[in-house]
C-alpha cells in the first residue's frame, strides 16, 4: 500500500494519539526508574560516602538537605523527559508496524522501550562500566563488558534492529521510503557541511594555562619513557620548552594552586594543606586578577572543585566548577544511572552541571564529551578578545573511574574486577596496610597511567580544537602538573595503598612536569635550571608585557625561554595534609592531626573547611624543607618535641637558604 502523500487533519489525529501514548509510556517508565534509583540512593546500602547522618557529620548534611529538593526536582524532570523521549523514539519505530488497535500499538512501544532501554545501557556499560559497578544483577554482563566488549557491538545491533524497521518500512511505502531517505541524506549533508568551522582571524593574545593534576614526569617521553600513556602530551612537548627539573613548593592541590595564583610560597599566600580555611588566605593579588585588570577575559574551569575550588578572591572573571562544600561531598551519593544514559550531553550539563561535569560522580560524568565542551568554550573564549583561559584536569584523582578505551590498557585483566573499575580507598595509618589478593604497587600505578591517559585525551581534544580553530600557533600555552604521587615504592608494607601526594617532601611527590609553548614557537627544547611552580604566573605576566605581582617569590622564566641564563634560584617547599599520617613512613615523626571528619566544621553556607584545632595540629606535624635541585635538607617535628634535621652532604648553604626565606617573607 502506497503512503499518502498528505494526511488529512483526521487522519493526523491517530497518529497524534499514538505518539502522546508512546510519550507517556515513556515518561511513565522514567518515574518508574526514577523512584526505584531514587530508593537506591538514598536507602542505607547506596553506594556513596555512605556517612551517617549524625555526630559530626549532622553539620554536613543540615547543609545540604535545603539543596536536595531542587536538585532532585531537576533529577525528575530528566526522567520523565529523556523517558519520553525514548518513548517517542519506540512509538516511532513501533507504528512501522501499522498497529492498528491502541491496545497492540502500546504492547509493541513497550517492547521497543525495552529493547531501546537495553541499547542504552549496553553502550554505556562498555563506555563507562563505573556507571553500573553496583548493580549486582548486573555483575556479568558487566564483567564481559569490561573484558572484551566494544562500544560498536552495540551500535551494530542498533543499526541491525532499525534496519529490520526500515525493510518493513520499505515494503509498506514504496516510493515514499525513496524520498524520505533521499531527505535524510540531503539533511545530513548540509548538518555536516554547517559543523566545518573556519579558522578565525586572531582576536587578541590567548594564554592558555593547562594544570593535570598528579602527572609524574616519568611517564614522559621528554623523561625518558618509552610512551603510550601520553601521547597528545608528549607530542606537544615536541612543540614546547620542558624544564626538567621544575617542583611545586607543595604537593597538594589547593595550596599548590594559591601559590601559583599569587607567586607566593605556601605559608605566605595562607593556604597550607587542602580545605584551609578562606580566612586564613592572606589578600593578595592574583595573576588572574593582573590580567582581568589589564582588559583580558580570564577563565578558570575545573572538572572536580572538592579540593581546588577557585573563589571571587582568584581574581578570574569567569570561573566555572562544580559546587562548592557539603553538597559536592554529598552529591557522589547521587549516581542517578539514567542521567548517564540520556543526560551526558550539552543539555544535560547545562540543565544538571553539578552531577554531569563532576568527575566525582563516578559514571555520570564523561570525559570525552566534557572535553568537547571545554574545548569549544575555550575557542569562544579566544574568539571574543585578549584571553588567559585556565583548566584543571582531575582525572588521575579518587574516585578515578576510567573509561573507554583507557580502562582496558595496563592493568592486566587478572586483576580484583573492582579495582579495574575504580580507584578503592584505602586510609594509611601506623604499621602496614594490606591491599586486597592479586593488587599491589604495579597495579596501582597501572590504574593510574590509565586515568592518565584519559586526562592527556583531554589535553589532546583542547590541543586539537586549538589547531583547528587556527588559533594553535598564536597562543602561549603552559602545560603543567600541581605535584606528583607516591606510590610508596620504598614501604612495602603499602604495596597496594591508595596513592598519596603532600606526605613527605621527595622528587617523586614534589617534582612537576613542566611545558611551555611560546607564541609562535620555542626558542630552546629543554631548561635544566631548577624552576618553581611559582615562577609560571610571573611567566605568564612578563610574555603578556603586564604588570608583575608585588613582591612576588617567583619569578619569569621568560629569559630561560629565550635561551639566556638567570641566576640560580632555589626551592622552600612543606607537606600538606593527608589521609596518610607522617608516623606511617617515619614511626618517630610528630602525627597529632586527626584524620577522621572531626578536623573539620561546615559553614552556615554549607563550605567545608579545618577547625581551628586541627590546623595548629596540622602545622604542628609539618615537614619544612629546601631543596637546590640535586639535595634536600628537611627539618622534620618529632614526638619528642625536638626537629630532626636531615641532608646529605655539605648542606650550609640550603640552610641558610632555609632559615632566610621563613624569616625574611613570614607575614
Amino acid at each position: 500500500m502506497k503512503a499518502p502523500a498528505v494526511f488529512t487533519t483526521a487522519q493526523r489525529a491517530p497518529q497524534l494519539s499514538s505518539f502522546a501514548i508512546a510519550a507517556g509510556l515513556g515518561a511513565a517508565v522514567g518515574l518508574g526508574l526514577f523512584i526505584v534509583e531514587g530508593a537506591m540512593v538514598l536507602g542505607s546500602g547506596a553506594v556513596g560516602l555512605q556517612l551517617p547522618t549524625d555526630g559530626p557529620f549532622a553539620a554536613l548534611f543540615a547543609a545540604v538537605r535545603p539543596l536536595l529538593p531542587s536538585l532532585l526536582g531537576r533529577v525528575l524532570v530528566v526522567y520523565l523527559v529523556g523517558g519520553a523521549a525514548v518513548g517517542l523514539g519506540a512509538g516511532t519505530l513501533a507504528q512501522v508496524f501499522g498497529a492498528r488497535s491502541r491496545l497492540r500499538f502500546a504492547v509493541l512501544t513497550v517492547a521497543e522501550l525495552a529493547v531501546l532501554w537495553a541499547l542504552l545501557g549496553w553502550h554505556h556499560m562498555v563506555l563507562r562500566p563505573a556507571l553500573f559497578d553496583d548493580v549486582r544483577w548486573l555483575r556479568v554482563p558487566l564483567e564481559w563488558a569490561v573484558s572484551v566488549g566494544q562500544p560498536w557491538h552495540a551500535r551494530a545491533v542498533a543499526v541491525g534492529w532499525a534496519g529490520v524497521h526500515a525493510l518493513v518500512l520499505a515494503r509498506r511505502w514504496r516510493g515514499a521510503f525513496d524520498r524520505v531517505t533521499g531527505a535524510i541524506a540531503a539533511s545530513l549533508v548540509v548538518l555536516l557541511g554547517s559543523s566545518v568551522r573556519t579558522a578565525p582571524a586572531a582576536s587578541g593574545p590567548l594564554f592558555v594555562l593547562v594544570g593535570l593534576d598528579a602527572f609524574r614526569t616519568d611517564r614522559l617521553q621528554a623523561f625518558g619513557a618509552k610512551g603510550g600513556v601520553a601521547p597528545n602530551l608528549d607530542a606537544f612537548t615536541r612543540d614546547a620548552t620542558v624544564f626538567t627539573r621544575a617542583y611545586t613548593p607543595i604537593a597538594q592541590t589547593e595550596p599548590a594552586w594559591r601559590s601559583l595564583l599569587t607567586a607566593r610560597w605556601p605559608f605566605v599566600a595562607g593556604s597550607r594543606y587542602p580545605l584551609t580555611a578562606e580566612a586564613r588566605w592572606a589578600q593578595l593579588p592574583t595573576v588572574a586578577s593582573q590580567f582581568s585588570l589589564s582588559g583580558y577575559s580570564s577563565t578558570f574551569e575545573t572538572d572536580c572543585s572538592r579540593f581546588n575550588f577557585q573563589p571571587e578572591s582568584s581574581g578570574f572573571s569567569t570561573r566555572r566548577q562544580p559546587p562548592r562544600g557539603a553538597i559536592n561531598f554529598a552529591l557522589e551519593k547521587l549516581r542517578f544511572r539514567v542521567l548517564g544514559l540520556v543526560a551526558d550531553n550539552a543539555v544535560g550539563a547545562w540543565w544538571l552541571p553539578e552531577l554531569i561535569d563532576n568527575r566525582a560522580v563516578a559514571g555520570l560524568y564523561d570525559p570525552q564529551g566534557y572535553g568537547d565542551r571545554l574545548a569549544a568554550r575555550l575557542v569562544a573564549a579566544a574568539d571574543r578578545g585578549p584571553t588567559l583561559f585556565a583548566f584543571h584536569g582531575t582525572a588521575a584523582h579518587f574516585p578515578g573511574d576510567p573509561t573507554w578505551p583507557h580502562y582496558r590498557r595496563f592493568v592486566a585483566e587478572a586483576a580484583p574486577f573492582e579495582r579495574r573499575l575504580r580507584m578503592v580507598f584505602t586510609p594509611i595509618a601506623s604499621g602496614a596496610v594490606v591491599g586486597s589478593p592479586g593488587w599491589g604497587r604495579p597495579e596501582s600505578e597501572a590504574l593510574y597511567d590509565e586515568l592518565l591517559a584519559q586526562a592527556d585525551q583531554q589535553l589532546g581534544q583542547l590541543l586539537d580544537a586549538l589547531k583547528a580553530a587556527g588559533l594553535y600557533e598564536q597562543a602561549f600555552i603552559v602545560v603543567f602538573s600541581d605535584h606528583g604521587e607516591s606510590f610508596h615504592a620504598d614501604v612495602p608494607e603499602l604495596a597496594g595503598a591508595t596513592p598519596v601526594h603532600g606526605a613527605r617532601l621527595t622528587r617523586e611527590e614534589n617534582q612537576i612536569v613542566l611545558a611551555i609553548k611560546p607564541a609562535h614557537g620555542r626558542t630552546v627544547a629543554t631548561v635544566d635550571s631548577l624552576v618553581r611552580l611559582i615562577d609560571i604566573g610571573p611567566t605568564l605576566l612578563d610574555a603578556a608585557h603586564l604588570p608583575p605581582l608585588p613582591a612576588a617569590d617567583g619569578r619569569s622564566l621568560v629569559p630561560l625561554l629565550e635561551g639566556h641564563r638567570l641566576p640560580e634560584a632555589w626551592l622552600y617547599a612543606e607537606t600538606g595534609f593527608t589521609h596518610a599520617s607522617p608516623v606511617a613512613f617515619d614511626p618517630g615523626h610528630s602525627g597529632t592531626a586527626p584524620r577522621t571528619f572531626e578536623a573539620y566544621q561546615v559553614r552556615p553556607d554549607g563550605v567545608v573547611e579545618m577547625t581551628d584545632q586541627a590546623h595548629a595540629a596540622v602545622l604542628a606535624e609539618k615537614d619544612v624543607g629546601a631543596f637546590d635541585g640535586e639535595r634536600w635538607l628537611v627539618r622534620s617535628p618529632r614526638t619528642d618535641g625536638t626537629t630532626l634535621e636531615r641532608c646529605d652532604g655539605d648542606c650550609e648553604a640550603l640552610r641558610q637558604f632555609l632559615t632566610l626565606t621563613l624569616k625574611e617573607t613570614a607575614p
